[in-house]
């Protein structure tokens, strides 16, 4: 029992893998079911045992991917000294991830926006977690006298996200620098903003 459940699990991580790498090459509207399914060398209805249709696929390919990153951002931030420390984590973490797997980024940031199912779904419980941990940090600042404690921390952390979220998107277009040598100036042009002066 154990043993299948195993398995079918790793099955189902390889028809992600498989659809990260087919909507990032032919983009999500080209790709087709089947192209997934040949890439995953598995039979086409194996991927609806799976998922219910193309839209569930990209889907679950963020939930499951995105979940596990920030999880991982979650974990290093907690090893932060100082909140300056751990925004510059989230930052760094951020690009890393996205340049460290360039098909991912590919999906996530351009290829999701595609998909009408999720740009009408509102916030994504892992954007939302995501946001939380951003929100946490920023109020960390605020409390410990770090950071001015006259903006709103829900406003700032969707603009943080925003910055490293344009900044991914534009790279993943045009590649024409490394994207983590920009986490520096992103944590920067941010972090002078919302400093308590003096």
């Amino acid at each position: 029992m154990r043993a299948s459940k195993a398995s079918k699990e790793q099955k189902r991580e390889a028809i992600l893998d498989a659809a990260i790498r087919v909507f990032a090459e032919k983009g999500f509207h080209s790709s087709r079911i089947s192209d997934v399914a040949r890439e995953a060398g598995v039979a086409e209805g194996t991927i609806y045992l799976y998922f219910k249709n193309k839209d569930d696929l990209l889907l679950s390919v963020f939930s499951k991917r995105v979940g596990a990153f920030v999880e991982d951002v979650r974990g290093a931030v907690a090893t932060g000294s100082t909140v300056q420390e751990k925004l510059r984590t989230i930052v760094d973490k951020h690009f890393e991830h996205l340049e460290g797997d360039p098909s991912l980024a590919q999906v996530i940031q351009i290829e999701l926006r595609a998909c009408s199912v999720f740009m009408r779904g509102g916030v994504s419980p892992e954007l939302k977690s995501y946001l939380e941990l951003i929100e946490e940090v920023l109020e960390e600042g605020k409390a410990q006298g770090v950071f001015r404690g006259d903006f709103n921390v829900k406003v700032a952390s969707k603009a943080f996200f925003g910055m490293m979220d344009e900044v991914a998107t534009v790279w993943v277009l045009r590649r024409k620098r490394p994207l983590t040598e920009m986490a520096g100036e992103i944590f920067s042009i941010f972090y002078q903003g919302i400093k308590k002066e003096g």
